[in-house]
């Protein structure tokens, strides 16, 4: 199953934790959002390690969207797009 991962999140040193769990999952496209493929037994690893982050629930946020295959091949994208490195830099 596809996600997108993103955060808003104050604190920079518990912004800097989350980024180092979600590296391991996924792709970072932009500067507080990820995409990811997993499997079922990845997503509840790494949604219990998302989790395990001590974020302040009156300020802070984590939203995770569940995707399908023709959803996530079918995004839009208008300037760089840093989700996949080998492909050229277009501004449209």
């Amino acid at each position: 199953m596809n996600y997108i991962i993103s955060y808003d999140i104050a604190d920079d040193k518990i912004r800097l934790k989350l980024f180092k769990i979600l590296k391991d999952y996924g792709t970072h496209v932009q500067f507080s959002v990820f995409e990811a493929s997993l499997n079922k037994k990845q997503f509840n690893k790494m949604f219990q390690e998302i989790n395990s982050v001590k974020i302040n629930k009156s300020t802070d946020s984590i939203v995770i969207y569940k995707l399908n295959k023709l959803t996530i091949n079918n995004k839009l994208v208008i300037g760089c797009f840093s989700g996949d490195k080998n492909k050229p830099c277009y501004v449209i």
